[in-house]
C-alpha cells in the first residue's frame, strides 16, 4: 500500500504526518505545476471546475510515481466536490491507471460510514497491527501540524504589509513551514514553531504603515490553495493589505464534526445570520458564508473584499451576483476574480494593484 493525496495548501505538510507516524507507506504528488493542470484539463471535460482539474491532476501525477491508494475529501450539494471521485474514478480507470480510493466523509452519517466501511475492508487487510495502534498518534501529530501551519501562515498575514524588503516574509514562511514538515515528535514540532514565529517575526518591517484591510472571501480550494488563485494572498500582503480570511483546515474539520454547532458566537454563524438579508434558505458549499462575511467585514470597517471563485462554481456564482448588491448596499469594494485554467497571473496582478489603488484612495477621501 503507498498512500497519496491532493495538494491544498499545506494539506500535503499534516496528511504526510499521519502516514509517517502511523507508518503507513505515502507518495506525496509533486507540487502543483502547469503540467499538473495540463493532465488536468486533457482528461476533463471543459466544463468541470479548476479544482477538479488540478486534483485530477495530483493523482495522475501520485499515480504515475507508485501509489495505489487515494485519499479524498468528500462534500454534500450542490457543490460538486462531492461528486469528484464517481468522476474521477472513471477517468483514471480509462486511463488504464490502477488504484484503490477511500473517501473521508464530510459528515459522519451511517451512509458515509457504511461506505468508509466497504472501501476500508480491503485495505485493512495490509495493515499491521503497529499501523492500527499508531494511527491515534498518528492523528494527533497531523492535527499539531495543521494547526502550526495555520498559526504561521496567520503571522505572515500581518508582517507581510509592513515588510522593507518585498518578498521576504514568503521567504520566511516557506522557511518556517519547511521546519514544521520536518519536525518528527511533538516536542521538535513545538521547537520549530518557535522557531518559526522568531523567523517571521525578525523580518524587517515599517511599523509606521497603516495596511489595508482586506478579507479574501469564496470557493474554499481557490481560497486556500495559492496555486490555484496564483498567489492571491501573498500579492495582497505585498501591496500593502493586511488579509483576512476565515477558510482553514481546522474550521472546516470542526465545522464537519459538528464541535462549533452549538456555538452562537462563532464567525459561521454570524456569517450565515448575516446572509439572511439577502437569501432565504442554505444555498450550500461557502455561497452564504461568502455573502455574509462581505456584510460582517463592512460592520468591522474593513476596506475591502476578494471574492474569489472557480469558472463555474455553481454557489459561488449565485454569491458573485448577490454580491454586486452587497457592495452598493453596505458601501464595501469587492472584486470577484473568477478562476480558471488560462494563464491569468499577469491579469491577476494588474487588478489587484487597480483594486489596492482604489482602495487607497477611498481612504484618503474619507
Amino acid at each position: 500500500m503507498k498512500v497519496t493525496f491532493p495538494h491544498l495548501g499545506t494539506m500535503h505538510i499534516f496528511c504526510k504526518a499521519i502516514a509517517e507516524t502511523s507508518g503507513i507507506p505515502y507518495i506525496v504528488p509533486p507540487e502543483t505545476s502547469r503540467r499538473t493542470l495540463t493532465l488536468g484539463v486533457q482528461h476533463s471535460n471543459e466544463c468541470i471546475c479548476l479544482p477538479f482539474k488540478m486534483i485530477l491532476g495530483n493523482f495522475i501525477e501520485a499515480l504515475q510515481m507508485g501509489a495505489d491508494t487515494i485519499v479524498m475529501v468528500g462534500s454534500g450539494p450542490p457543490c460538486r466536490l462531492g461528486l469528484y471521485d464517481l468522476v474521477q474514478k472513471v477517468i483514471l480507470e480509462d486511463m488504464g491507471l490502477r488504484y484503490r480510493w477511500l473517501t473521508i466523509p464530510p459528515r459522519l452519517t451511517w451512509q458515509a460510514i457504511w461506505k468508509n466501511y466497504e472501501e476500508t475492508k480491503e485495505l485493512k487487510k495490509e495493515l499491521s497491527w503497529k499501523n492500527i495502534l499508531l494511527f491515534p498518534y498518528g492523528l494527533r501529530m497531523g492535527w499539531k501540524k495543521m494547526m502550526a501551519c495555520e498559526a504561521l501562515e496567520k503571522l505572515a498575514m500581518k508582517v507581510r504589509p509592513r515588510e522593507v524588503q518585498k518578498g521576504e516574509t514568503q521567504k520566511r514562511l516557506k522557511k518556517a513551514l519547511s521546519g514544521v514538515d520536518e519536525a518528527r515528535t511533538l516536542r521538535t514540532l513545538n521547537d520549530a514553531l518557535q522557531k518559526g514565529r522568531t523567523l517571521l517575526q525578525e523580518t524587517g518591517q515599517d511599523f509606521s504603515r497603516v495596511p489595508l484591510k482586506i478579507a479574501i472571501v469564496g470557493e474554499l480550494y481557490t481560497v486556500m490553495d495559492p496555486h490555484i488563485n496564483r498567489g492571491v494572498e501573498q500579492k495582497l500582503g505585498e501591496l500593502g493589505a493586511e488579509v483576512t480570511r476565515t477558510s482553514w483546515f481546522s474550521t472546516h474539520i470542526l465545522r464537519s464534526l459538528r464541535k462549533n454547532k452549538a456555538d452562537q458566537n462563532s464567525e459561521r454563524i454570524r456569517f450565515f445570520e448575516a446572509s439572511k438579508a439577502y437569501l432565504g434558505y442554505d444555498v450550500g458549499a461557502e455561497c452564504n458564508l461568502s455573502i455574509g462575511e462581505a456584510i460582517v467585514r463592512s460592520q468591522e470597517g474593513y476596506d475591502g473584499v476578494v471574492h474569489l471563485m472557480p469558472f463555474a462554481c455553481m454557489p459561488e456564482t449565485t454569491a458573485s451576483g448577490i454580491l454586486t448588491r452587497v457592495g452598493k448596499d453596505w458601501d464595501i469594494p469587492i472584486l470577484t476574480l473568477i478562476l480558471d485554467e488560462q494563464e491569468i497571473e499577469g491579469r491577476i496582478q494588474t487588478l489587484l494593484e487597480a483594486f489596492i489603488e482604489m482602495l487607497q484612495w477611498k481612504r484618503k477621501a474619507a
